[in-house]
This record gives C-alpha cells, sequence and structure tokens, in this order.
C-alpha cells in the first residue's frame, strides 16, 4: 500500500484529514494521520515496491462522544481487506478533546 492509496482511504472517511500534525487553534474537532515506518519483504537489502507497506497512525480529536467521522475512519480502514487497525481512545482533560487514535498496517 502506498502513501497515496493510504491518503485517498482516510480522505474518503475524513475530506478535512492532514497529513501530520498542525496545530489547531480552534475548537472545531480535527483529524491528521502520519506514516511511521515502511515494512515489508526485503530482498537483496531492497525493499520490494510490489509488496511495500507502511505502519501509520491516525488521530482523530473531537469533543463529541460518538464523533461519527471516528466511526467512520474506523468503517475505511477496518473494511479495507490491506489495512489492520486497533482503535484507541484518550480523553486530554486540560482541552476536553476526545482522542481517537487508529494504530494501523497497510499493504
Amino acid at each position: 500500500m502506498t502513501l497515496n492509496e493510504i491518503k485517498a482511504l482516510l480522505v474518503s472517511a475524513d475530506q478535512g484529514i492532514k497529513h501530520y500534525f498542525s496545530m489547531h487553534n480552534s475548537e472545531e474537532p480535527y483529524s491528521y494521520w502520519e506514516e511511521t515506518q515502511q515494512i515489508g519483504p526485503v530482498g537483496n537489502d531492497q525493499h520490494d515496491v510490489a509488496d511495500q507497506g507502511w505502519r501509520f497512525y491516525a488521530h482523530r480529536y473531537t469533543k463529541t462522544e460518538g464523533d461519527p467521522v471516528a466511526a467512520a475512519i474506523f468503517e475505511a480502514l477496518d473494511q479495507d481487506p490491506r489495512t489492520t487497525v486497533t482503535w484507541r481512545t484518550d480523553f486530554d482533560k486540560d482541552s476536553g478533546y476526545i482522542h481517537h487514535i487508529f494504530e494501523c498496517e497497510g499493504y
């Protein structure tokens, strides 16, 4: 799975999602994603582009319980046969944001 394919999949669930974190100054919900490691079979000290994969995270910050965009991100990732996903949540008491964390691998 290429970075462009990951981006297209995530944008299909959240058109406003950004690549990499940027400071967000409003009270509006926001999302971003980031790749963390290229994975896949290695032969002759080279990655095989055909079997390329990535570990990546998608993050959703919202103050709404049961946020439909977080659910849409999970559904898109979970239904795509090229990805595995684990969904965790955290809560920031200072800001009031619920942080949805989607830990993924895409092949």
